[in-house]
């Protein structure tokens, strides 16, 4: 299950880390509706989130703004539930049903920089890279006519965890592709075939995993102190709502004048006599 996901970096610097990461040969790439994308500490489902696909017969790579929560080519009412993911173990073992044409033709990778899972106790935590590369989610789109409004949507493909930390929170977790798998994938002149399908495996990389405040599980809340770890959070604002010792401090170390003055005339008299 993947439902939230962080993704902070502005459209150039994606394109600049997908470069740097060796996803894509160019930064200069171009982005289909770049406008509906908003930066996020705090994705959620029906946001505008970036995903890296194919294009036509020159097989041209793109970045479109695709919305979160698949809508498949051939449903034409607003009101169908919308998955957020697709199981890997579905895609393999069926031939058929929703996913079927996307599998085979539109797929796309989608990136973060992390995401958040909830444990049985609702303790929500957030598992980014440790190498600290973007996460590359494999995914799948369709284009579809909805009501009248062209949508181009998506959804992230996940599969069991053979992480043992992560097994503690959750037994799902996003299919997390390495930057040389990206190409395969994507690729719009491969079917679902048993190389695609290989890819589709728990991450095998390291993975940084720490509890985060339960702040996130507002949709509405969206800032960087949601992927701050939860001690250092807490940390944080205690040393926030500490009162200031300085003023008192200054009153403690500054002498009276006054008595200053009364004492040097004690002792000024004491000498006279």
């Amino acid at each position: 299950m993947c439902g939230r996901f962080c993704c902070s970096l502005e459209p150039n610097t994606i394109r600049m880390r997908l470069q740097e990461e060796k996803v894509l040969e160019q930064s200069d790439i171009e982005w289909v509706n770049e406008e509906k994308y908003h930066t996020s500490y705090n994705f959620c489902p029906w946001q505008f989130v970036p995903a890296l696909f194919e294009h036509g017969q020159k097989h041209t790579k793109l970045i479109q703004s695709m919305q979160w929560g698949f809508i498949a080519s051939w449903i034409k009412n607003a009101s169908y539930q919308r998955p957020i993911n697709a199981r890997s173990e579905t895609l393999i073992e069926n031939q058929h049903g929703l996913f079927q044409k996307s599998k085979n033709a539109f797929r796309c990778v989608i990136a973060a920089e992390g995401f958040y899972e909830w444990n049985k106790k609702k303790q929500p935590f957030y598992i980014k890279r440790k190498d600290g590369q973007l996460m590359l989610f494999a995914g799948l789109y369709a284009t579809s006519n909805v009501d009248g409004k062209v949508l181009t949507t998506c959804a992230i493909v996940t599969t069991e965890t053979n992480n043992q930390a992560f097994q503690k929170i959750h037994n799902r977790i996003p299919v997390i592709l390495e930057p040389q798998d990206v190409n395969t994938w994507i690729d719009k002149t491969k079917s679902f075939t048993d190389k695609t399908s290989a890819l589709l495996r728990p991450f095998e990389g390291e993975l940084d995993i720490y509890q985060v405040s339960t702040d996130v599980n507002s949709t509405k809340v969206d800032s960087s102190t949601l992927i701050l770890p939860l001690d250092q959070k807490k940390s944080s604002i205690s040393r926030f709502l500490q009162p200031s010792t300085t003023h008192d401090e200054s009153k403690k170390s500054t002498p009276d004048i006054d008595k200053v003055k009364y004492s040097h005339t004690i002792v000024l008299s004491y000498c006279l006599f």
